[in-house]
């Protein structure tokens, strides 16, 4: 397995940098530019980093990530909160197909601790109908809301679907790509389907079967921000700002300064 900590210019690594900053991640302004050092394993980062982590440590890391990652803003799709935490992005469209088979991993935590931040509040899912409607009002209770939501979006692995899975409703049948009706120009070879594609259309709560990273968004709650600015975000960075390494050009530890403030 190879070393994620990989750098040829930068000889030092700091968990986190600033409250409220993505995990190994430099102030860069805006969006979530990580530091060169780090590729998208940041599980692996984090465990080569801190050797001695505890479960409890890494629920604590994803619990951070996703409300870092989650904004308040309710027309941010929901794709990303579930791309590089992880897994490579080059390997996750194989890899989500084996997100519901019947063994432990940690994609099954993560999806623990974001159900948890769901049902205290924290954060929301949201739906583009002919107007917004958030999973916290469907079903009878929350609860039964995450349920239906966790079996078809996460372990459907709806979050990451390709444009070949896209389904297109013409004259009110469905089609897939392949046989879908289409209009092919002569002159560029262009091709434009009829209907129109679900996957990327406005979606209903109850048509799981057309879910995906475009029209299911994600966003933290007034309830959840509250939490993140003054509790979460600087408890984490007071527990982790001192702890630094410094490794050498193959990514490999030379030695460990400073220590984890528990």
């Amino acid at each position: 397995m190879e070393n994620p900590l990989l750098s040829e210019r930068m000889k030092r690594l700091k968990l986190i940098y600033g409250i409220g900053h993505q995990v190994f991640s430099k102030p860069q302004g805006i969006g979530y530019d990580r530091d060169e050092i780090v590729e998208e394993d940041l599980l692996g980062c984090f465990l080569a980093i801190n050797p001695q982590a505890t479960k409890t440590d890494i629920l604590e890391l994803f619990e951070y990530m996703l409300m870092c990652m989650i904004c308040d803003k309710e027309s941010h799709e929901s794709d990303e909160i579930f791309w590089f935490p992880l897994a490579h992005r080059i390997c996750y469209q194989t890899m989500r197909f084996e997100l519901n088979k019947p063994m432990p991993s940690f994609e099954s935590a993560y999806f623990e601790i974001l159900g948890e931040l769901f049902l205290a509040d924290y954060v929301d899912f949201i739906a583009e109908e002919s107007q917004i409607t958030h999973l916290s009002k469907q079903k009878e209770d929350k609860y039964q809301a995450w349920i239906y939501f966790r079996d078809n979006f996460l372990y459907q692995g709806a979050f990451y679907r390709d444009d070949e899975e896209d389904i297109f409703i013409v004259d009110g049948k469905e089609y897939t790509k392949e046989n879908c009706p289409k209009i092919v120009k002569e002159n560029d070879k262009k091709v434009t389907y009829m209907g129109y594609s679900t996957m990327y259309s406005p979606t209903s709560w109850d048509t799981p079967k057309y879910w995906s990273q475009y029209n299911i968004w994600v966003a933290r709650t007034p309830k959840g921000t509250k939490y993140y600015n003054e509790i979460l975000a600087p408890r984490f960075y007071n527990k982790y700002k001192d702890l630094e390494v410094e490794i050498d050009n193959k990514g490999n530890i030379i030695r460990w300064i400073g220590e984890i403030n528990r």
